[in-house]
């Protein structure tokens, strides 16, 4: 069977997209997500809002000033408190380049609104794996009231790396801590202070709680 039978005219056409058709694509598909995306470059300025981004970072600052309702041609605006956690961040990242001689950006903050306790955000501070030079802030948010998650903690899922996912997955999934490190190519001690590090952003304390959360999402 041809595999181009069912193909688009266009990507018959155009095996391959230029730069601006596959940013345009991945902007398309960021509008289609459940949860508000919003892009920092480094001095805080906003580059990037998803629709539900900007839904939300309306809300943020509406519900801060206590406004029931959103009025026409409010513009949606980064709150105080998101900016405070890039900000935090960044200082983190500056005291860690001088102790290093090749710098590492990384690290997340946990951030609820001051009145409103359904909505959260998590903000991350993330490196081009590219181009090193190039660093933004990435923020999610959410508002618990229009999610599925349980017990208003899923969303701090979202703090975790990629790497304490791989470990809290396992863990999930009945692996001991020999087992993990054997699976994915580490010490066992690597795998217990992953492990710790897991239970302290979450807030939880045991391996049962773990999986009920992930099991809850």
């Amino acid at each position: 069977m041809n595999k181009h039978r069912f193909a688009p005219m266009s990507l018959r056409r155009h095996k391959t997209c230029d730069s601006r058709q596959r940013s345009l694509a991945i902007e398309l598909l960021c509008h289609t997500f459940p949860t508000g995306a919003v892009v920092l470059d480094a001095y805080c300025d906003l580059v990037f809002s998803n629709r539900e981004g900007s839904s939300l970072l309306k809300r943020w600052g509406a519900l801060r000033r206590n406004d029931v309702t959103l009025k026409a041609g409010f513009r949606a605006q980064v709150p105080d408190e998101i900016l405070g956690a890039c900000q935090r961040l960044q200082q983190g990242d500056e005291k860690q380049a001088q102790r290093r001689s090749r710098p590492k950006f990384g690290g997340r903050i946990f951030v609820r609104h001051p009145t409103e306790p359904n909505m959260s955000a998590v903000v991350a501070l993330e490196r081009s794996t590219r181009d090193r030079r190039l660093a933004v802030f990435c923020i999610l948010l959410q508002d618990g009231l229009k999610s599925n998650l349980v017990a208003g903690r899923g969303d701090q899922l979202a703090m975790l790396t990629i790497a304490e996912r791989r470990v809290a997955k396992l863990v999930a999934d009945g692996l001991r801590n020999g087992e993990i490190a054997q699976a994915l190519g580490k010490s066992i001690a690597t795998v217990k202070s992953q492990l710790m590090t897991i239970f302290s952003k979450l807030n939880i304390c045991s391996r049962t709680q773990l999986a009920t959360l992930l099991r809850s999402c």
